[in-house]
């Protein structure tokens, strides 16, 4: 009687004690019998965060990892375009400008320009510029920059137009107050355009900003 009594209790001790296995690895497990590994996942073949039970608790486990979503990258800013260079224009400051057959004024006249006539140089020398039709000589042009065409009125009595941007310049003529002026270009504070005059004839050159806007 007294060794069934013993193997009775023996037998309880083992149905009531949970059985502990040898391979389990750090971590309180919670009511359900699982825990989330945090230490040396890899060691158990399980995954960091990965939800997990133990001594056959629970159902399949579960993994609780996050996954952060990918780092947002800029996108490349888009080059920024070089503003375009503006290419000034030449012309014939003088009332006739005489083309030479070689870049020198000892040499036979080819061609005579008028005032205005833009001159397309190759560069080639310093003191002549080089064009189809020979050589003209560089003391003889003027040159200004390009804008976009617009109209300005002459505010004054009159609005005297000269060969250059300088009132020091040779003077073209005038166009009387109200005219209406088409201008092409500037210099400084000047415009590059044409009008008509008090007789009724184109002219042509620059005139002061603050004469005509």
């Amino acid at each position: 009687m007294k060794r069934i009594t013993s193997l009775l209790v023996l037998m309880l001790f083992l149905i009531l004690v949970p059985f502990q296995t040898i391979d389990a690895h750090p971590g309180r497990t919670d009511a359900n019998g699982g825990h989330t590994c945090r230490t040396n996942c890899e060691k158990w073949g399980l995954q960091y965060g990965q939800y997990h039970y133990h001594n056959g608790g629970g159902g399949s486990s579960t993994s609780t990892r996050t996954t952060s979503s990918p780092a947002k990258t800029s996108a490349p800013k888009a080059q920024q375009k070089a503003a375009p260079v503006i290419q000034k224009k030449v012309i014939v400051a003088v009332d006739s400008a005489n083309v030479f057959s070689a870049p020198s004024a000892d040499s036979s006249v080819a061609a005579t320009l008028w005032y205005g006539f833009e001159i397309k140089d190759s560069g080639k020398h310093s003191d002549f510029a080089s064009i189809d039709q020979g050589f003209v000589s560089k003391s003889l042009l003027v040159t200004f920059t390009p804008i976009t065409p617009k109209t300005v009125k002459i505010q004054a009595e009159k609005g005297y137009f000269f060969s250059t941007a300088s009132s020091e310049s040779t003077g073209r003529g005038f166009a009387a107050k109200d005219s209406l002026v088409q201008v092409v270009g500037g210099s400084g504070d000047w415009y590059y355009g044409s009008t008509k005059d008090s007789n009724g004839k184109v002219l042509v050159g620059f005139v002061s900003k603050t004469v005509a806007y």
